[in-house]
């Protein structure tokens, strides 16, 4: 009796903390809430080669200036663009690294959390965590901020520390202010951007380059996926033959079954 009335004490007390507790999820995610607009669609194609080379170029000469890309090595690159290890080193390989090496950036941490307050991340581990679709709208969606330490902000991630490396390809943009929500309280938030100055491509040419770009950093993110897709109507169709072997087995087993008597759990 007495552990009995000690258990619904300490239930009693544990109540509000498991309230607490349950009730602090909801709360914690609207006091980050923030309005981003929807993404913006694209369909990966990794069998263009030419394109694919493409965003590889763009990748390796920009943005591994402050990214590491250390899921993949120069030699893998290489394999995936259909290009020889000596092309490699010749016209991507900027970094003075082996052909073997995996891709790391060149530029000492600390001059990049000086410079941009964070160390940048890898953009193997960014390229799995994100979707094609984010990645997508996330490179056309920078516009100009002076209030930011690299003069621009993102409509999709708000208050970014990356800089706008492809700004003289797309051109400068300005944001598109609308009501919403930044970190959980209403305010005036960047829900789009609109063209404000012209790049070196024309918009059409900049969509198919961010395109390249993010097609290059899904390769390298699933480097089996080719492989994973030519194997999969294989194995499935490896399930279904067992499936059809099982289910023979088990009928040839239960022809064999005396079901003539009683069995002793039918008089539980």
């Amino acid at each position: 009796m007495r552990r009995s009335f000690s258990t619904v004490r300490l239930t009693a007390a544990a109540l509000p903390l498991a309230l607490a507790v349950a009730f602090s999820g909801p709360a914690a995610r609207a006091s980050t809430k923030t309005s981003v607009p929807p993404l913006m669609h694209m369909k990966v194609d990794t069998s263009n080669l030419a394109n694919l080379r493409t965003g590889a170029l763009y990748v390796l000469h920009r943005c591994a200036a402050c990214h590491s890309i250390q899921g993949t090595r120069f030699s893998s690159i290489a394999k995936q663009l259909g290009i020889t290890n000596s092309e490699m080193q010749k016209y991507l390989n900027e970094s003075g690294r082996l052909v073997h090496d995996t891709v790391v950036t060149a530029m000492p941490k600390g001059i990049m959390k000086q410079f941009v307050s964070i160390t940048p991340p890898d953009l193997t581990v960014m390229a799995e965590a994100q979707s094609p679709d984010w990645l997508y709208t996330y490179l056309k969606s920078f516009y100009l901020d002076p209030t930011r330490p690299t003069g621009v902000n993102n409509v999709l991630f708000h208050n970014v520390a990356m800089p706008d490396v492809l700004a003289n390809l797309q051109g400068l943009q300005s944001p598109v202010i609308k009501e919403g929500w930044l970190y959980g309280q209403p305010a005036k938030v960047a829900m789009g951007v609109k063209q404000l100055t012209k790049g070196t491509m024309t918009p059409a040419q900049f969509d198919q380059t961010a395109q390249d770009i993010v097609d290059f950093l899904y390769v390298v993110a699933h480097p089996h996926a080719k492989e994973r897709a030519a194997l999969g109507p294989w194995i499935m169709g490896l399930f279904g033959l067992l499936t059809i072997f099982s289910f023979l087995l088990y009928k040839v087993y239960w022809r064999r079954v005396d079901t003539s008597h009683e069995r002793w759990w039918n008089h539980r």
